[in-house]
């Protein structure tokens, strides 16, 4: 059971582990179609995950949620967006991209004025949290582009002087024609911009090649594609392919690759889901791994610290201001009754009630300072009707 109970903070979650490609684009369409005030919407190759406040939007939101996605409330949200943020939920534990994406998504929520402050807070310290993380990495920074080319080696064998394709010029692009020539292959790059293509072979030492490579592509041992859309191919180029059968990977979502090459190469094409679901986001020693899951219990517990201490903030004010409410409209009443009352007498009696609320509110107020899990908060606010 979630400490914070039902909320204040709801994440709808759909992992590729989980939840099929077709199945969170569909989602993510539902959630840009039917918005929500204050929201989060994250946005990764592996994940479609949405962070809410209200508990209407959720509900609503939820409605999409398709099967094997998950709804986590309180403090597990907590945990998990920070888990997020460091890189523990990533198919490569510590991996840049997720912790870029993530910036990315709270800058844009930030931009259009629509984050809740409650989740303002909350990805601060998840961003800072990652930050943090990253910090302590030792040795070479490992992203989805190591997991791709060592799936091809896995099937295909060392790729050291070997022809291995790059198709895509984007970020992810970028990654794997480095991690592809830093082990040794001989990498061409091509993109649906042939100067794009053009401009990253340029400044790593590949080759450019065309976006079909037609009968070219056969001598390849193997091809990783990173495209935002479809990567069209002609009958040629597939004839080829089916040839060779070199072994894809497919990290686009969605899979960039045309149906009928799904066909031709059977278990030689690994799809993003498929590097998802065969990595389940590992360290390889227990030292990282511990101190990681220290940080993320850490933030988790400073960050329900900070809520119930809002809560409670926010309870005494609300009780004082109902105090203030009620001791004006008695003293309203009494001025009412007594309309020949000496300023002096009024001045006193005003001070007198004020006096009084203060000794009757002393030890409610001071209960709701201490109050870090939101009860007392909770009783003030049942009991005055706040």
């Amino acid at each position: 059971m979630s400490r914070l109970g039902p909320g204040p903070v709801v994440a709808l979650v759909t992992h590729a582990r989980d939840v099929p490609a077709v199945e969170r684009e569909a989602f993510a369409v539902a959630l840009h179609r039917d918005g929500a005030d204050g929201s989060l919407l994250l946005e990764t190759c592996h994940r479609v995950e949405a962070y809410l406040t209200r508990a209407d939007s959720a509900e609503q939101a939820a409605d999409a949620l398709p099967t094997g996605g998950r709804i986590l409330t309180g403090e597990d949200a907590v945990r998990h967006a920070i888990a997020v943020a460091v890189g523990r939920d990533s198919v490569v534990v510590g991996e840049d991209q997720v912790l870029h994406q993530l910036r990315v998504s709270v800058d844009a929520a930030r931009a259009a004025g629509s984050l809740d402050p409650t989740l303002e807070r909350l990805f601060a310290l998840a961003l800072q949290s990652g930050r943090r993380a990253r910090s302590w990495r030792q040795g070479p920074v490992r992203s989805l582009a190591d997991v791709a080319l060592a799936a091809i080696e896995r099937d295909a064998g060392p790729i050291a002087g070997r022809d291995l394709l790059i198709v895509g010029a984007g970020r992810m692009g970028g990654l794997a024609v480095r991690v592809a020539l830093a082990a040794g292959a001989r990498v061409a790059v091509t993109s649906r911009s042939a100067e794009r293509a053009a401009s990253l072979a340029a400044g790593t030492g590949a080759r450019a090649e065309a976006f079909d490579p037609a009968g070219k592509i056969a001598g390849y041992a193997g091809i990783i594609v990173a495209l935002g859309g479809p990567w069209p191919i002609a009958t040629a180029t597939l004839d080829a392919l089916r040839a060779t059968r070199p072994v894809i990977v497919d990290l686009s979502v969605p899979a960039a690759v045309p149906g009928a090459l799904v066909a031709i190469l059977d278990a030689r094409l690994i799809t993003a889901d498929a590097l998802a679901r065969t990595h389940p986001g590992t360290l390889a020693d227990d030292g990282p791994t511990a101190r990681i899951d220290a940080l993320i219990d850490h933030s988790t517990s400073e960050y329900l610290a900070w809520l119930g201490g809002r809560d409670g903030r926010a309870a005494a004010d609300a009780l004082v201001q109902h105090a203030d409410r009620e001791r004006e409209a008695e003293l309203a009443e009494l001025w009412r009754r007594l309309p020949d009352l000496e300023p002096e007498a009024r001045e006193a009696i005003e001070g007198m009630t004020r006096h009084l609320a203060g000794r009757l509110l002393r030890e409610p107020l001071a209960r709701l300072g201490r109050d870090a899990d939101g009860r007392d908060g909770r009783a003030i606010r049942d009991l005055f009707a706040l």
